[in-house]
């Protein structure tokens, strides 16, 4: 039962010390049992950001950059089993009070269903939703059925937006309807910018696989699935997301990488077979 379980905010960094500056307050302000911040070999005021705060946050640091995935894995070391572990990217703010208690129902209201990861609600700043809140398994069919992720690139145009929209209803059941106000949905992987997760669960898991900077989330959804752990999306957990891009030209050629490297390890029949 998650009734009584302590939530620790796990907060991933690379140079976001001054995003750092404007979370941190909002976290401590919310009553979680710890506050750590992930921190992967930043090369800019984070450490100075952080002690600024005391005893209140635990800076943990990689000795080199690892990407994101590698960074969030720093948790597994410092909470023990039995707790709740709310991943909050640093370039997010809060928009929900009380956070730890909201997480502590979410998990008591999808107990009996198998839940052991649920993602929140990530808008953007104009208050839309993003198209990547949750998506479909990681495969040709889940890549074909994101047709939201189309629909947002027409977002300024609205009758054109919905037009698309209503093509896209039939194949995309497995993405968030971003033209709609987002609702609790089970979903197969969530965005790892707002994410709770037991921390028995991450543990048994080893984390996310260290090799990869990109797609981590989708392969940490097949582990998890493999596991029998079922995913779930509820926007009772909200925050706005302000896109500060510390991965820059990197992006794309680690994003290709990270599809070779899953069709590898998780087999071409299944990526070319699953939905």
């Amino acid at each position: 039962m998650a009734k009584g379980l302590p939530v620790v905010a796990a907060i991933p960094n690379f140079n976001m010390g001054d995003s750092l500056g404007r979370l941190i307050p909002q976290v401590l302000a919310q009553g979680y049992d710890r506050v750590f911040v992930l921190d992967d070999a930043s090369t800019d005021h984070t450490v100075d950001v952080v002690s600024d705060f005391g005893d209140d946050v635990h800076l943990v640091r990689n000795p080199e950059n690892r990407g994101a995935g590698a960074n969030r894995n720093q948790i597994i070391d410092q909470v023990e089993d039995g707790a709740i572990i709310h991943f909050i990217d640093a370039d997010m703010d809060l928009e929900t009070a009380e956070i730890p208690t909201v997480a502590r129902e979410l998990f008591e209201r999808y107990a009996d269903r198998g839940v052991g990861l649920i993602g929140g609600l990530v808008s953007r700043k104009d208050g839309s939703q993003e198209p990547l809140n949750y998506g479909a398994v990681f495969s040709v069919w889940g890549t074909l059925s994101g047709a939201y992720v189309v629909v947002d690139r027409y977002r300024e145009r609205p009758r054109l937006a919905a037009t698309m929209g209503r093509l896209a209803a039939p194949i995309a059941k497995d993405w968030p309807n971003i033209l709609a106000p987002p609702i609790a949905a089970p979903a197969y992987w969530v965005h790892e910018g707002n994410m709770l997760v037991y921390s028995t669960v991450f543990r048994s898991l080893g984390g996310y696989d260290p090799i990869l900077r990109s797609h981590e989330a989708q392969d940490l959804a097949i582990r998890l699935e493999k596991m029998g752990v079922k995913r779930q999306f509820d926007p009772s957990i909200s925050v706005i997301h302000h896109h500060i891009d510390v991965r820059g030209k990197n992006r794309s050629k680690w994003e290709n990488k990270a599809v070779v490297y899953l069709i590898r390890k998780h087999g071409l029949v299944r990526f070319l077979t699953e939905r």
